[in-house]
């Protein structure tokens, strides 16, 4: 008897969200990481954890998706205006550069002017806040 193997090389999302109080908008970033670039739902997209801290204003999505849907990064710039995104991980090809070494690389805990940082995808974030997202092929 023989049998098959599927493989499934999955990516995984950090949004890092400067807001958890208004659930709706916290709630309105996941949705819009499910969508396609024609608005529809990616099949193979998930919003596996919303955790929100309501003291610091802070939220983090966690999405994972089919390694294939990497242009998940791209829908999500374009459906939620404003967005940064930094790759890490296998998705930074050719670096393979870890979330640690990004960023430190970016000076991201020690930088006062972010306006000058060159995301992967997206707008430049105007300070160490909004919505970043950090994808890593796993």
């Amino acid at each position: 008897m023989s049998s098959s193997r599927v493989e499934l090389r999955l990516a995984a999302c950090l949004l890092n969200i400067s807001e958890a109080r208004r659930k709706y908008i916290v709630e309105n970033i996941a949705k819009a990481a499910l969508l396609d670039k024609n608005g529809k739902k990616h099949p193979q997209v998930s919003v596996l954890n919303i955790f929100s801290d309501q003291d610091y204003n802070r939220s983090v999505i966690l999405i994972a998706a089919s390694v294939d849907k990497l242009g998940l990064a791209e829908d999500l710039v374009r459906h939620v205006p404003g967005c940064s995104v930094f790759l890490f991980g296998k998705a930074d090809l050719p670096e393979k550069r870890s979330l640690v070494q990004r960023r430190k690389q970016l000076g991201w805990f020690t930088r006062r002017d972010f306006s000058a940082l060159q995301p992967d995808l997206g707008a430049a974030p105007a300070r160490r806040c909004g919505l970043t997202a950090c994808f890593r092929a796993l």
